[in-house]
């Protein structure tokens, strides 16, 4: 079965978050027979250089990014495309060089199905309607709904226009109207889409991510006399920019207090200004190595937080510092789709005076922490990304047009 996949980013396996989870995708679909070609945008020389996907695809096509876009190129692609500004900058933002690169790839070679990752990356198979073959499933997996996550911004005070807001709402959904099938990360998010579009509900599927749990498994030297907290995420995403602020008006002041020999580690890429502020001897914000590196930062933590209000979609840090047997806390929203025993196998709440104390608690009591960290561990081994692979291939072979 021949497969289009098209990443709003290069999932190459040094790249940490949403990335790898498609990496692991690929890889696995692969090993159960797909062939694979994957079209994506190049940010960097290392998506250039890269091989770790070689193995697993037919073919990789990389386009350059066009980069950051003045408000004046972004104006004109609005009028011509009809597309919100959203949809026109950043990762994965439209790029006529991709599309004429899939309106090519699609008349010289037929594909089985095209998966687009990232709802960003739905506006191809939107805007390439009905020139895509009757033939070719269409899918866009979606990671977050735009729609709900900005809302979700104004819930918590930011100023958006009504009507960004509903421009937004008016593409997002046509996109999903125009592809046959939907994959939303968890149940909660296919609620969310439901709710706002419920003639959907027939073309939505529950496909999760997973983690490579072999991978991340922590050596059995680790140390238990540190006290580091740890916070990783993608910080072009606002959703990690946001838990790094709520972190550390809510908590910190109150943990630092508390257990003296603290220290709070905030690692991601592409770290801004506005967290760089806090940095100080005992908080480090600091810029994510590769994927290799990431996992030795997740063994030197002894408590993983996770204090994320906005967005939606499966947290892949979260699987990976399960993995990595690191206690964790976390908010509601943060832990959906794992539906862990809170309590048990991590902490799970909105209340941030409760949040603080259980940071303080696994801090303070080797015991909690040594017990929380093998229950952490078993509980991330149940999302092994083979699973979800599997679980995606059912889905396809399910809805797949045959001769």
């Amino acid at each position: 079965m021949k497969l289009l996949v098209i990443p709003k980013v290069y999932p190459r396996a040094s790249v940490i978050g949403g990335p790898i989870l498609i990496h692991h995708r690929i890889r696995n679909l692969s090993q159960m027979g797909y062939d694979i070609t994957v079209l994506a945008p190049a940010t960097s020389e290392e998506d250039h250089n890269d091989t770790s996907l070689t193995p697993f695809c037919d073919d990789i096509i990389l386009i350059d990014s066009p980069g950051k876009r003045s408000a004046d190129e972004i104006a004109e692609l609005q009028t011509r495309l009809n597309r919100p500004p959203f949809f026109l900058a950043g990762d994965g933002g439209y790029d006529a060089r991709l599309d004429d690169t899939l309106r090519s790839l699609l008349t010289r070679h037929h594909f089985d199905a095209v998966i687009a990752e990232y709802s960003m990356m739905g506006q191809y198979i939107e805007g390439m309607q009905p020139a895509i073959p009757y033939d070719t499933m269409t899918i866009i997996s979606v990671h977050e709904c735009y729609t709900q996550a900005f809302r979700q911004r104004v819930e918590k005070g930011e100023e958006i226009p009504a009507e960004t807001i509903d421009e937004l709402y008016e593409y997002e959904f046509r996109m999903y109207r125009a592809a046959d099938h939907v994959l939303t990360l968890t149940g909660e998010d296919r609620d969310t889409v439901i709710s706002l579009a419920p003639d959907l509900a027939g073309k939505i599927h529950v496909v999760p991510h997973g983690v490579d749990s072999a991978f991340y498994t922590p050596p059995p030297s680790k140390s238990w006399d540190s006290q580091n907290i740890l916070f990783l995420g993608n910080f072009r995403h606002h959703p990690n920019v946001n838990a790094v602020h709520n972190f550390m008006q809510h908590c910190w002041p109150e943990i630092s207090k508390e257990v003296p020999e603290a220290c709070f580690y905030a690692i991601g890429f592409d770290p801004p200004d506005e967290l760089l502020a806090y940095q100080n001897e005992r908080v480090i914000v600091r810029e994510g190595g590769t994927h290799d590196d990431v996992r030795h930062i997740y063994w030197t933590g002894d408590v993983f937080v996770s204090p994320i209000e906005l967005g939606g979609g499966f947290r892949g840090k979260m699987l990976e510092a399960l993995s990595c047997g690191l206690p964790t806390v976390s908010t509601h929203l943060s832990a959906f789709g794992i539906d862990p025993v809170n309590g048990k196998e991590m902490y799970v709440t909105d209340n941030y005076k409760e949040f603080t104390r259980h940071v303080v608690s696994l801090l303070t009591d080797r015991e909690l922490r040594k017990t929380m960290s093998a229950m952490a561990r078993r509980l991330g081994e149940r999302f092994d990304h083979k699973e979800a692979a599997k679980k995606l291939h059912a889905t396809i072979e399910k809805h797949r047009t045959t001769p």
